[in-house]
This record gives C-alpha cells, sequence and structure tokens, in this order.
C-alpha cells in the first residue's frame, strides 16, 4: 500500500477496513521519517469502542517511508532484487524491531498465443498483479494487444522464442497458439528451460500427440507440464478458460510460496 503527504494511497493491506487509520499514522511518518511497526488486534473488537471490523485477527504492519532524497530506499534494492529472484528479505532494524520480512515478486507469466482466449487471461493476471509477456508470431494477433496497457506484447517468429526470451526468468508460460507448430517449437523450447509452470491449452489427444512429435524433450518438461491447463471449475469461452487457468496458476503459486 502507497500513501502520499497527503493521505491519499493506492493498494489495501485489510480489504478496506484499516485503510483509513493507516493512511492518517502514514502521514506522521512521512513529515518524521521514522519506521514504525503498527498492531491491530482485533480479536477483542467491537462495534462500539473499537474498530467494528469483526475480522477477529491480529495484524502487524511495518510503515516504511520512502523519499527522493534517500533514493527510495530501501524498496529501490528491493525491487533490483526481485527483477531476477521470487522474493527478497527486507530488514525491519529501522523500526526498531528484529529480524525481517519477505517480500514476494509478482508472478512473472510468459503468454505464447495472442488469440482471443488471451485477452481475458491478460485482464486477470493484471488484476493479480502479475507480470505478463506475450508473444505471437502473427502480426495481426500481436496489433490487436499492442495497445493494451496490462502485458508487454511482441511479435516474434515461433521458432525464434527462445532467443527473443530468457525462458528462465518466467515462473510461468502458457501455450495457446492454436496452431500445432508453434505449440511444438514453444514446446521444445521451454524442454531446455527450468520454467517452473509449463501450460498446454488444448484436449488430451492434442497433448499426447505433440509430446510424441518433440521426442525426448517431452521427457526434459516432466511434472512441469500442466495440460491440458487450467483448473476445471466449469463454463464455456474464452472468458471461462482464461478463468480456469489464472486459478490453477493462482494455486499452484500460493501453495509453493507458503511451503
Amino acid at each position: 500500500m502507497l500513501v502520499n503527504a497527503s493521505g491519499d494511497f493506492h493498494g489495501m493491506l485489510s480489504g478496506g477496513c484499516l485503510e483509513g487509520d493507516l493512511a492518517e499514522r502514514s502521514r506522521a511518518i512521512i513529515e518524521n521519517g521514522v519506521a514504525d511497526v503498527v498492531s491491530y488486534d482485533l480479536r477483542a473488537d467491537d462495534d462500539v469502542f473499537g474498530l467494528g471490523v469483526g475480522c477477529e485477527g491480529v495484524l502487524r504492519i511495518l510503515i516504511q517511508p520512502l523519499s527522493a532524497s534517500a533514493g527510495y530506499e530501501p524498496f529501490a534494492s528491493l525491487l533490483n532484487t526481485l527483477e531476477s529472484s521470487r522474493s527478497a528479505d527486507l530488514s525491519l532494524a529501522d523500526a526498531g524491531e528484529p529480524g525481517s520480512t519477505r517480500i514476494l515478486a509478482p508472478l512473472r507469466l510468459l503468454i505464447l498465443g495472442a488469440g482471443m482466449d488471451a485477452e481475458p487471461l491478460i485482464q486477470f493476471a493484471a488484476a493479480l498483479g502479475w507480470k505478463v509477456s506475450v508473444s505471437d508470431h502473427r502480426p495481426a494477433s500481436v496489433a490487436r494487444l499492442e495497445s493494451s496497457p496490462a502485458a508487454s506484447v511482441a511479435c516474434v517468429p515461433y521458432r525464434d522464442v527462445a532467443s527473443h526470451f530468457d525462458l528462465s526468468d518466467f515462473d510461468a508460460a502458457i501455450i495457446m497458439s492454436h496452431n500445432l507448430q508453434a505449440d511444438r517449437a514453444y514446446l521444445r523450447a521451454l524442454a531446455g528451460y527450468a520454467t517452473p509452470f509449463v501450460g498446454l491449452l488444448g484436449p488430451p489427444h492434442r497433448r499426447d500427440r505433440l509430446l510424441s512429435e518433440i521426442g525426448d524433450d517431452a521427457r526434459k518438461l516432466g511434472s512441469r507440464l500442466h495440460a491440458p491447463v487450467g483448473k476445471q471449475i466449469g463454463g464455456r469461452g474464452p472468458a471461462a478458460i482464461a478463468l480456469e487457468i489464472a486459478v490453477e496458476l493462482q494455486s499452484t503459486f500460493s501453495k509453493a510460496d507458503q511451503s
């Protein structure tokens, strides 16, 4: 959550229950320049003398001042770390607390195929705060998405995807070009990298055909391959397909972050 000196804020930590109070506290911390950790114990919260939230939990929140004069540290260094790592640790020493808190990087998603079903997947991914890149070999498909602020879109021949992108930088790649030659090339390329999650759209018989055609590369994909990709929750059409893919990704990486 970001707060400015006027108390305006972007983002939320509690579903809207505590943000107003946090904004007021943040204004004071911006003025004095000293970090602090505040606690909200809502286990005995009531309607009259408490905040009336009713969540019955405890939150400990670090409020960290950021200024241009200090180079926006420590978050500038955190962001640099998160460019190449899944997480970074932020020391609580500035707030007079022992230890650190872990900051997780947004999921880095590569969508291989810019068809109609890519659009709602980009929207879901953006809403979840993921960093999205899209590649397709068809100029017309790419042109439709180039104006989207939610994704970085490139027109790349499918045989050149590994030379255009560093595939090891992505947490997940979803193959959804609806083109056998392109999907085959994408599978071969991803087999040579350690991308943790490789999703392939399409029915099982199509998956089996593609895997048989890429030979030993299929073995390299192993358990990283999720095909057909998407947690089956029901529904038809591009939006429903995109939702199923987003649900499986969210479930998979939430479990990984908790382990």
